[in-house]
């Protein structure tokens, strides 16, 4: 939920106050877009019938029976309906340049359903569908304080492409590596699993390449917003946070013992450090404080409180 919150306001809020009405409204909406919308991509996924076959979700609720199907439709389809009206008469009311941001609200729409529909299993470029998606978001936070798009906006816009896809087409397929979809780019790259002795060996093949690609281009353009945003607080947290991010791109992508629980670990460091950076060096120190402490808290505690551990547990 952190990510979702920040993709949309750390844009909003280089050009909007914090402490505003509008601001806490949006928040609230994107809460629930969150919940709604990843709750779509997990009943779909039931449907189809994939997460029936990967044992690593059996303890999901639609698998155990606890939430019933006819329940699950309708709570999640409803709501994501009444969510995207909701926020087109959101984005009338406080966007400078309302085109503009309700036609970024529909892109965000027309390719998050599609990639929760089937394209995140059935197609090699599933992962462009959600990237596409995830910067949609972004460009309707920026739209809803901006008249235009300026060189700013453009290469944050760049920053969560990139962001999105690694997490999607490098960690997201690494992770699910031993399920065999058809989806996965990293196996055709010569990414696999050996098992050796009673050991799960991973060999990452070309894919470790790919990895290194996206994510360094993905720190140059973060290092570039602190170019035309420049502080000192924004250039202490950077230096911080691209090197951890560096140590875990090395951890993703080298040979070793391959322990999913680790990989997942491993995975959301990875992820907090990139989507934390824009965080810090757009924003006043005190705004990126408050709303980093909140998505830290929120995601160990509640991974914590439905998997009994700090990290997802899928």
């Amino acid at each position: 939920m952190p990510a979702t919150l920040l993709l949309v306001l750390v844009p909003y809020l280089t050009n909007a106050p914090f402490l505003d009405l509008k601001t806490l409204i949006l928040a609230l909406t994107l809460v629930l877009i969150h919940y709604f919308s990843f709750g779509h991509n997990s009943l779909m996924d039931y449907v189809m019938g994939y997460d029936q076959r990967d044992h690593s979700k059996s303890h999901f609720p639609l698998n155990r029976g606890v939430i019933r199907l006819t329940a699950a439709h309708n709570v999640i389809h409803w709501g994501l309906s009444l969510l995207t009206v909701w926020s087109a008469f959101l984005t009338a009311w406080i966007s400078p340049n309302p085109f503009m941001a309700i036609t970024c609200l529909l892109f965000w729409v027309a390719f998050g359903q599609a990639y929760n529909d089937g394209l995140s299993k059935e197609s090699p470029l599933g992962f462009l569908a959600i990237s596409v998606c995830s910067t949609a978001s972004g460009m309707w936070g920026w739209f809803l304080s901006h008249v235009s798009l300026d060189s700013l906006g453009a290469i944050f816009l760049g920053y969560v492409f990139l962001t999105i896809l690694f997490q999607i087409s490098y960690s997201g397929f690494l992770k699910e590596l031993e399920v065999g979809e058809r989806s996965n780019i990293l196996t055709r790259m010569g990414a696999r699993i050996e098992v050796l002795r009673y050991h799960k060996i991973f060999r990452g093949g070309r894919a470790r390449f790919y990895g290194w690609f996206i994510k360094v281009f993905n720190l140059i353009l973060g290092w570039s917003l602190w170019y035309l945003r420049p502080s000192v607080a924004g250039l202490v947290t950077l230096v911080i946070l691209s090197t951890i991010a560096l140590i875990y791109l090395h951890k993703l992508t080298k040979p070793r013992t391959y322990e999913r629980k680790k990989e997942l670990m491993a995975m959301s460091i990875e992820e907090i450090c990139t989507i934390y950076i824009p965080l810090f060096v757009l924003l006043s120190p005190l705004e990126a404080l408050v709303l980093a402490s909140v998505g830290i808290v929120y995601f160990f505690g509640i991974n914590k409180w439905i998997w009994g551990v700090s990290h997802p547990a899928v």
